[in-house]
């Protein structure tokens, strides 16, 4: 086997998780900076959305683009470009300045930045990485946001509670390790294989077409966006009525907010170095894919009933088990696209994903707004969605889900 750690291999995870460290601040920052600012869940549902809606449109953009232009060009250079908007947003935070509308667009321009970025790096990930280490390579992609939070929450929720200025040198610190990132990520050398058909008219219009060709080809690539659109559609709802719920408690505060996610990262970071040194057999990764997301699901939607001490246990479980969940479908699906699709397909998968995350947060925010149903209700009834679409689409087309989980790479 080749070895995993190349230059490439090496500069891309070190920028990237450089990066995670301020994105994971900033997440954080926020959300409690919008719910504190007004109070209100419907508002930071809307602010949710306006991050989410220019990620649809974009992807339309971006996944043609992605697959005709140099992936490693657009990934540090968009990382410059946040680099210096967050030093703004740090400005301008510092001076005392707030209006719910400039951050809510400012939330639209990150949404568009972020789509473009992601895809870039998920199409340019693959290349980086040596034949026959691509689960060990996922799985150590899958530590670097959960290592990035499980440090950041509880400092960035610190700041927040006891520094005037918290949010806004949280800011300028995501500024600072995104300046860095890029200029790491810069100094990246690949022969990248891009779709180099010949341009003409409304050959964007084509590239589109082939992209949504390929579900028709591939069903079992059409399911997983569709299930992953209901796992979007609960996670944002949870997402959204979490903090409020724990900021609003008489019991708990925002430190133990906080801590959740600390659990919950550390568990992903235990998966993650436990995919690393061991390789699920390539027959069972559909069954073990197929109860995770049953479990998760269902502990997920129950966490916030439990004692704090047994919400922390599940919480760990959750990102342990989740980490699963990303590595068996990040490394099979990856893969089984080709490269010169794979920012199509990833663009429209994402399309699907993006629209289950508005509808999740609209409905949760709508009903937690306008009705006085218990915060841990909703999103006990709402996970109802994404229970009942395991048991339609991966239990109902196991067929088409093993060829893609169960092939051996």
């Amino acid at each position: 086997m080749e070895r995993l750690w190349t230059r490439n291999f090496t500069i891309l995870t070190i920028g990237s998780f450089i990066s995670a460290l301020g994105s994971a601040a900033a997440s954080v920052a926020f959300g409690i900076l919008i719910y504190q600012r007004t109070g209100s869940p419907l508002t930071l549902a809307l602010f949710t959305v306006a991050n989410i809606v220019p990620r649809i449109i974009t992807g339309f953009l971006a996944g043609p683009f992605v697959d005709r232009h140099s992936r490693r060009k657009t990934v540090y250079r968009l990382d410059y470009l946040s680099s210096m908007l967050f030093f703004g947003i740090a400005f301008i935070l510092f001076t005392g300045y707030f209006d719910v509308l400039v951050f809510t667009l400012l939330a639209g321009v990150f949404g568009i930045i972020d789509t473009v970025y992601q895809l870039s790096f998920m199409s340019m990930f693959p290349e980086v990485i040596t034949r026959g280490n691509h689960s060990r390579a996922y799985s150590l992609s899958s530590l670097i946001w959960p290592l990035s939070a499980a440090m950041m929450a509880p400092i960035a929720a610190f700041m927040i509670d006891q520094i005037v200025y918290g949010i806004a040198i949280l800011m300028a610190f995501n500024a600072v390790t995104h300046f860095i990132a890029a200029s790491v990520e810069s100094t990246i050398r690949l022969d990248e294989k891009l779709n180099q058909k010949k341009v003409s008219g409304l050959q964007f219009v084509e590239d589109l077409k082939e992209g949504f060709h390929y579900y028709k080809l591939e069903k079992g690539i059409f399911g997983i966006a569709i299930l992953f659109a209901a796992f979007s559609f609960v996670f944002a709802s949870h997402d959204l009525l979490r903090m409020p719920y724990f900021i609003n408690s008489d019991v708990y505060t925002l430190q133990h907010f906080s801590f959740l996610i600390t659990a919950a990262s550390v568990g992903r970071i235990i998966g993650g170095i436990v995919h690393y040194t061991f390789k699920y057999p390539p027959h069972k990764r559909y069954l073990i894919a197929v109860s995770v997301y049953l479990t998760v699901e269902l502990l997920s939607a129950t966490m916030l009933y439990m004692p704090y001490v047994l919400m922390i246990t599940v919480s760990f479980i959750v990102g342990l088990l989740s980490v699963t969940s990303f590595n068996i479908r990040m490394t099979a699906t990856q893969v089984y696209i080709p490269t010169e699709l794979r920012g199509r397909v990833n663009s429209t998968q994402n399309l699907l994903w993006h629209v289950g995350g508005i509808a999740g947060v609209l409905t949760a925010g709508f009903i937690a707004e306008y009705t006085t149903l218990d915060y841990r209700f909703i999103l006990l009834l709402l996970a109802s969605v994404s229970l009942t679409t395991i048991l339609m689409v991966p239990i109902r087309m196991h067929h088409e889900f093993k060829k893609i989980y169960n092939a051996d790479i």
